[in-house]
C-alpha cells in the first residue's frame, strides 16, 4: 500500500507545473479557463493550448494530471460544458475533479470514460455517500476537512473507493458546499469559483447573556491546515492521495511545500517502522506560512484555538460586506397574465420544526408538510419520532402529505441516526423524506415512500437532477443561487421542481461554536449558553446574521434578510414549478399561520389564472420589518428579460 501513495500538487501556470513535478509531485491538478473554482483569477488557469502541453509533459514524466471541473453549473452552460469535457477527454487527462453530479451524468450520456474524483465541494462526509458515488462510476472521493481520523478510517474500511485528503493549505470554516454567504451578499458564488471571502471579514458578536468582546474580530477566519506530523496516521486510516491546496501560490513556496512532504512520504515508504516527522521540516513550513497552522478536525471539533481571531496574520482582502437593500412595494411587478401560458396546479409546501407547527399546518389545507430534523437548541424543542407516529397514522390516507427532512450535515458519526430513521419509517405512515446529502439518499431509497432533495444538494441544472432521479429522487429543490432567467431555462426542462419562496436562508454551517469562541470558553466547558442567548454576528454595516445551534452543536449562520419570491409566484407557476415552499421552521406559530395564509391565497389566485394580489406582498413587508430579499433571483434586469 505504501507504494501506491500519491502526492498531489496544484499548479496555476506551466512554470509552476514543471516546478512541482520536479519537486516530487506524483500528480498535478489544475483548471482551464472555464468551469473551475478559481474563476476570479483567470491568470492562474490554463488555456486549451496550455492544457495540451501540460498533459504531454506530465505523461512524459510518468505523472498524472487531474482537471478541476468542480463548479456548480447552470442550465445555460451545459452545452458548452459538454464540449469542454469532450475536449479534455480527447487530451487524455487522467481524471475530472467534480462538484456537480451533472458532470457525471454528461460523461455517462456521452461515453466519456475519464475517471471521476468527487471534489471536496461535494461534501462527502460518510460512507454511504462514498458508496453511492462508487456505484455511479466515481473512483475517488476527496473527503471533507470536517472528519476525524476514526471517521476517515470507517469510510475506507466500508468502501472500495480511493480516499484523497487535503493535508496542507487554506481552510474554510464552513462545511464544504454549504456556504452561500458570498453568493447571497455579492452574487459571486463560492460554489462557482468566485468567493469574495466573507469568512475573512471582521464581525462583532451581539446578543450574549454574559457579554463577550464588542470589538470587531475574525470570528470565521480559520488557520491554515498542516498535517505534516500526521501522515502516518492518515495512511493507517486509508488515505492514499495527499493533496496540497494552493493553485495561486508562488512556484518557490510550492517547491518548498512539495519537497517537504515528498521527503516525508519517501521516508515513510522506505522505513515505516522507524518513521518520525522531522521537526526542522515542520519549522520550515511554519516559517513560510502566512497564517498559523491547525490540524483541522482530525482529533477534535473545531474550536477557538483553530481561529485566527485577532487577525494578526490574516492577509488583507479587497472585499467587504455591502449595505443590503430590502424589497419594497415597488418591487411588486405585475406580469401580463394573458402572455403567460396556462399554469399547472402548483402545490404549496410548508416546513415546520415541531409537533405544534405540524398540527397547525394540518388545519391549513396545504399540500405538503416537511418536518425538519435539524432542531435548534434556541427553540428548546426537538422532534420525538414516537410522538409523531400516531399523528402520521391518523393521516395515512389523507392530505397533506407529510415528509421528514434529514439534517443538512450528516458525517460518519451521525450516520447511525439515519439508519434508525429508516427503521422507524418502516412502521410509520410518513409519505417520504427530504434528503440533503447523498448518504441519506442512499440509505432511505425505498419503494415504500417518496424521496425529495433539500437545498443542501444545491441542484442548478437538469443533468444534476437526472443523476439524482436515477437514484430514486422524485422531486428536486432548486438551488437558492439561481437567477430568474436561469430558473426559467431550468424549469423549461419539465423537472419535478420545488422552489423555496419564503424563509430564512442558511448562509453558512460550521462546527465552530461561535458563542464559546466569543466568551473565550471551550466546548468541554459548555453551559449551553445558546439556549438563553440570541447571538448574532454584526458586519461593518451593523447587519445582523443570526446564529442557531443544532443538537450536535453545529452553528447555522443566517443571511440578514429573508428570502421572499411572493412577487414572482405568477412566473414560477407559468414556468412549471411543481411546488413552492415556505421554510417556516423558525417562525413562531402566529407568524407562520399568517405567512401561510398569505401564500395560500396567492397560490389559489394563480391556479385560477388571476393576477396575484399586491396586498399580500404589502402584508409580508409589514410582518418582516428587518427586510426581505429576492436575492439573485429578483434582479430587475432578469425579470425584464424573462417577461
Amino acid at each position: 500500500m505504501l507504494h501506491d501513495l500519491e502526492l498531489l500538487a496544484p499548479a496555476g501556470s506551466m512554470d509552476v507545473l514543471r516546478t512541482v513535478a520536479e519537486a516530487g509531485a506524483d500528480a498535478v491538478y489544475l483548471g482551464g479557463k472555464r468551469f473551475n473554482m478559481r474563476m476570479l483569477r483567470p491568470e492562474f488557469n490554463f488555456s486549451d493550448e496550455e492544457l495540451a502541453r501540460a498533459v504531454k509533459y506530465l505523461h512524459q514524466e510518468q505523472k498524472k494530471i487531474y482537471v478541476t471541473v468542480n463548479n456548480l453549473y447552470f442550465q445555460s452552460e451545459l452545452a458548452e460544458l459538454k464540449d469542454y469535457l469532450c475536449r479534455l477527454a480527447d487530451l487524455q487527462v487522467d481524471a475530472f475533479i467534480v462538484q456537480d453530479p451533472g458532470v457525471a451524468e454528461i460523461c455517462r450520456e456521452n461515453g466519456l470514460n475519464i475517471p471521476l474524483h468527487a471534489s471536496v465541494q461535494m461534501g462527502i462526509n460518510n460512507v454511504q455517500s462514498a458508496l453511492l458515488l462508487e456505484k455511479n462510476g466515481f473512483s475517488r472521493v476527496i473527503l471533507t476537512r470536517h472528519l476525524s481520523l476514526q471517521e476517515i478510517e470507517a469510510i475506507h474500511r466500508e468502501s472500495n473507493i480511493g480516499i484523497e485528503h487535503f493535508i496542507h493549505g487554506e481552510m474554510c470554516i464552513s462545511h464544504c458546499g454549504q456556504c452561500l454567504l458570498s453568493s447571497l451578499m455579492s452574487q459571486e458564488s463560492s460554489n462557482r469559483g468566485r468567493c469574495r471571502k466573507p469568512c475573512r471579514w471582521t464581525y462583532r458578536m451581539s446578543g450574549l447573556e454574559q457579554g463577550g468582546s464588542d470589538e470587531p474580530q475574525y470570528y470565521l477566519a480559520q488557520k491554515d491546515l498542516c498535517l505534516y506530523p500526521y501522515l502516518q496516521q492518515l495512511i493507517t486510516a486509508g488515505v492514499s492521495s495527499f493533496k496540497i491546496e494552493g493553485r495561486m501560490r508562488s512556484r518557490e513556496q510550492l517547491a518548498m511545500i512539495i519537497g517537504s512532504y515528498r521527503r516525508a512520504l519517501d521516508r515513510l515508504r522506505d522505513d515505516p517502522d522507524n518513521y518520525q516527522p522531522l521537526a526542522q521540516e515542520l519549522k520550515t513550513l511554519e516559517e513560510n506560512s502566512i497564517r498559523e497552522f491547525c490540524s483541522g478536525s482530525l482529533f477534535k471539533v473545531t474550536d477557538k484555538g483553530d481561529i485566527g481571531l485577532d487577525g494578526r496574520r490574516e492577509p488583507a482582502w479587497n472585499t467587504s460586506a455591502r449595505k443590503l437593500t430590502a424589497l419594497g412595494e415597488m418591487d411588486f411587478l405585475t406580469p401580463a397574465v394573458e402572455k403567460l401560458s396556462s399554469p399547472a396546479r402548483t402545490e404549496l409546501t410548508v416546513t415546520v420544526a415541531d409537533l405544534d407547527g405540524l398540527q397547525k399546518m394540518l388545519m391549513q389545507e396545504v399540500d405538503n408538510i416537511i418536518i425538519t430534523l435539524d432542531s435548534m437548541r434556541q427553540h428548546q424543542h426537538k422532534i420525538e419520532l414516537e410522538k409523531l407516529k400516531p399523528i402520521l397514522d391518523a393521516h395515512r390516507e389523507g392530505q397533506p402529505k407529510i415528509f421528514l427532512e434529514t439534517p443538512r450535515i450528516v458525517t460518519q458519526k451521525d450516520i447511525k441516526a439515519v439508519y434508525r430513521l429508516k427503521e422507524w419509517a418502516d412502521s410509520s405512515g410518513v409519505d417520504g423524506f427530504v434528503v440533503n446529502d447523498l448518504g441519506s439518499l442512499n440509505i432511505l431509497k425505498s419503494e415504500r415512500w417518496s424521496l425529495w432533495t433539500g437545498s443542501g444538494l444545491n441542484v442548478a441544472n437538469s443533468k444534476s437532477a437526472s443523476f439524482l432521479q436515477n437514484q430514486g429522487v422524485e422531486r428536486i429543490t432548486v438551488s437558492l443561487e439561481i437567477s430568474a432567467e436561469e430558473m426559467k431555462t431550468l424549469l423549461a426542462q419539465q423537472l419535478p421542481a420545488e422552489i423555496i419562496v419564503q424563509g430564512p436562508m442558511t448562509a453558512m454551517i460550521t462546527d465552530l461554536c461561535l458563542i464559546q469562541t466569543a466568551l473565550d470558553g471551550s466546548p468541554d466547558d459548555c453551559a449551553q449558553e445558546c439556549v438563553q442567548a440570541h447571538p448574532v454576528l454584526l458586519d461593518e454595516h451593523g447587519q445582523a446574521y443570526k446564529i442557531f445551534t443544532d443538537y450536535r452543536c453545529r452553528n447555522y449562520i443566517y443571511y440578514p434578510q429573508e428570502r421572499c419570491l411572493y412577487p414572482y409566484l405568477q412566473w414560477l407557476a407559468a414556468w412549471g414549478a411543481k411546488s413552492v415552499r415556505i421554510e417556516g421552521q423558525h417562525y413562531p406559530p402566529k407568524l407562520l399561520t399568517r405567512v401561510v395564509y398569505i401564500y395560500k391565497q396567492a397560490v389559489q389566485e394563480s391556479r385560477a389564472g388571476l393576477r396575484i394580489n399586491k396586498e399580500g406582498f404589502e402584508r409580508l413587508l409589514q410582518l418582516f420589518p428587518n427586510g426581505l430579499t429576492g436575492g439573485r433571483f429578483s434582479c430587475q434586469h432578469d425579470i425584464k428579460v424573462i417577461e
